[in-house]
């Protein structure tokens, strides 16, 4: 499967988190979306404040999520690890957002105290866990081949079984 034939694909199942979907459609439209989210994000930057680009940034990735799904379940996993990726990941940002961290690092003199406070939290540090472990399980996922074999999720899209 070529780039835009993956990129295609993906679009035309943008919130469809049934089935399973082939490695290259997941690294190609990863590539695709990369792209498209540092324009976006870059652009955010400069025109709007900077925490409301983040959480624009941030909340791009949800376009993401139903790939990384199909990705996952094409490797006979659950979908709980990367919507517990996504949710941690989301819940850590607006942490950083809300608690004044970004605001604290831009200013002419941050005071360390103040960013250790907010990063000694229990949240923070359940969130990067979370976040650490169920991402890092997401990522070797998705490096996986896909199961030839139908599994709950459904037939292998790339181990199409011929009848003679």
């Amino acid at each position: 499967m070529g780039f835009g034939e993956a990129v295609k694909l993906a679009m035309s199942r943008l919130t469809d988190i049934k089935g399973r979907s082939r490695r290259s459609e997941y690294w190609w439209t990863l590539l695709a979306f990369l792209i498209f989210y540092w324009i976006v994000s870059t652009i955010a930057t400069i025109v709007l404040p900077y925490n409301t680009a983040q959480i624009i940034s941030s909340l791009l990735s949800i376009l993401l999520l139903p790939l990384t799904i199909r990705r996952v379940q094409d490797t006979g996993h659950n979908m709980l690890w990367p919507v517990l990726s996504f949710a941690s990941s989301l819940i850590l940002m607006f942490y950083l957002v809300s608690s004044g961290v970004f605001d604290i690092l831009q200013s002419v003199n941050p005071d360390p105290e103040a960013i250790v406070e907010k990063l000694t939290s229990p949240v923070y540090f359940i969130c990067v866990i979370v976040s650490l472990i169920a991402g890092i399980a997401t990522f070797v996922f998705t490096l996986l081949d896909s199961k030839p074999e139908t599994n709950k999720y459904g037939e292998s899209p790339k181990y199409v079984i011929e009848e003679i």
